[in-house]
């Protein structure tokens, strides 16, 4: 028999005019919260906690800082370690296999290509490339009338004419590009030039090799545009999933402590009013703790 789960989630076939209402979000909000954080199932006590200490034991033996406890826990007796004269200070080996399994994911470069799926230029594409295969299925003809007539017939540059069809593929998916697909790929390397993140990647790879798990998200507000954000591991809620990929979750989140005015600037929609509102209830919220 299956495992009897108490389920807080309110129902996912109401009409999407309800899902986009305030209320339905918050009742998503408080599941979530129930889920993470009031130990919803039997034996099971809080889930947020229990990954983020998870995590913090990892990342201690990732540095070679771990507890020293167990060993001598197992070298004691009766936890006497007076007749032991030994150095517990934990050799870090582990950092340096870190270290090289971390770069060498680092090492697997890639570059961003864009590529337009529109109407108008999957239509320009397709008329360049009917343009050079009129020009390589009449080559003689039109090196006959060059040679005997002096009239050049060839709508495209002769010395780059791909000789095969074979080429004229590797030609299409390596060389030719449209004034707007390299504006988008120089947009997007500006975007995360200005993101900084080479060095976002950089902890996203270190978590991948240490916790098994790694985050980036990508916002926008009004105040920087778009923006590329590391998240901690130890600071994400996800609903159950199977994939490695965590392509089959219901929702994903992220537990972040942030100033008011950092709230009003995610949020711009939110009145001074409830910002005042939420500001206060915070406050009796620490009064109270």
């Amino acid at each position: 028999m299956a495992e009897s789960v108490v389920n807080n989630f309110p129902s996912q076939v109401v009409s999407d005019v309800e899902k986009l209402s305030y209320d339905y979000g918050l009742k998503i909000a408080k599941a979530i919260e129930s889920e993470w954080f009031g130990g919803e199932r039997a034996n099971d006590s809080n889930r947020y906690l229990s990954n983020k200490n998870n995590f913090h034991t990892l990342r201690l033996y990732a540095r070679g800082e771990q507890s020293i406890q167990k060993y001598k826990d197992e070298l004691s007796i009766n936890g006497d370690l007076s007749y032991l004269n030994l150095d517990w200070k934990p050799v870090p080996i582990i950092p340096k296999f870190v270290d090289i399994v971390v770069n060498g994911i680092a090492e697997r470069t890639y570059d961003i290509k864009a590529y337009s799926q529109d109407p108008y230029g999957v239509a320009k594409r397709t008329a360049y490339m009917d343009s050079i295969l009129s020009d390589m299925r009449s080559k003689d003809i039109s090196d006959f009338a060059a040679e005997a007539f002096d009239l050049d017939l060839y709508e495209n540059d002769q010395a780059t004419l791909p000789q095969s069809e074979e080429e004229l593929q590797l030609h299409m998916q390596l060389s030719y590009k449209q004034a707007v697909e390299l504006a988008e790929e120089q947009a997007i390397n500006v975007l995360m030039e200005g993101n900084r993140y080479e060095l976002i990647k950089k902890q996203f790879y270190y978590d991948l090799t240490v916790l098994g798990i790694g985050a980036i998200k990508t916002g926008f507000n009004t105040s920087e545009g778009v923006t590329i954000d590391y998240v901690d591991p130890a600071d994400l809620v996800y609903s159950y999933t199977e994939s490695p990929y965590f392509d089959d979750i219901y929702y994903v989140g992220e537990i972040k402590t942030i100033h008011i005015n950092e709230l009003a600037k995610q949020f711009p929609h939110l009145s001074q009013e409830e910002l005042k509102e939420i500001d206060t209830n915070l406050e009796r919220d620490d009064g109270e703790s």
